[in-house]
């Protein structure tokens, strides 16, 4: 084997690795109740060369459409997950993952937290209050939910605190 098979094959074995990674984000965000497209994008740009990416760039290092690069990072930045970015010399608009975009997924989830507890909570005025199976199962979940509404925000305190170094 010469010299330039074996970096063809390092490049290769390197292009492979990365897609994977790039899937595996894809099929998480499936899981989380998002596109997979979502995930996919947010993948590579975790992992881009340069850190900002073309709406092209990103559909040819994913092997997706324009089209669906488009709806995907529209729905990322409404999430606020990604920033638009301009490059200098370059009219197309680059895409780069949000200094705090994991903040971002856990207000969205706190919202989404707050929406099923008073639902929980609506759902006690419809249930007979003598009936312990349905009022126990609404009322333990109201509780969860309450609870995560609490104790997340305190915990992404204490993050942002030891990540500046004050804790």
């Amino acid at each position: 084997m010469c010299l330039e098979e074996v970096t063809i094959m390092e490049v290769t074995d390197e292009q492979a690795r990365r897609m994977e990674y790039v899937e595996r984000w894809g099929v998480i965000f499936e899981q989380l109740g998002s596109t997979r497209m979502v995930g996919k994008i947010l993948g590579w740009l975790m992992v881009a060369d340069p850190v900002h990416q073309s709406a092209s760039q990103i559909a040819e290092g994913i092997g997706a459409s324009a089209a669906s690069v488009s709806t995907g990072t529209r729905a990322l930045l409404q999430m606020g997950m990604i920033e638009r970015v301009g490059v200098r010399g370059e009219r197309s608009v680059h895409y780069r993952v949000g200094k705090t975009w994991w903040g971002a997924l856990v207000d969205r989830r706190l919202r989404q937290t707050a929406a099923l507890r008073e639902l929980a909570e609506r759902g006690l005025d419809l249930v007979d209050r003598g009936n312990e199976a349905s009022t126990g199962r609404l009322r333990d979940f109201a509780e969860y939910c309450t609870f995560m509404e609490t104790e997340l925000p305190a915990l992404v305190r204490r993050w942002e605190m030891k990540r500046r170094g004050l804790a």
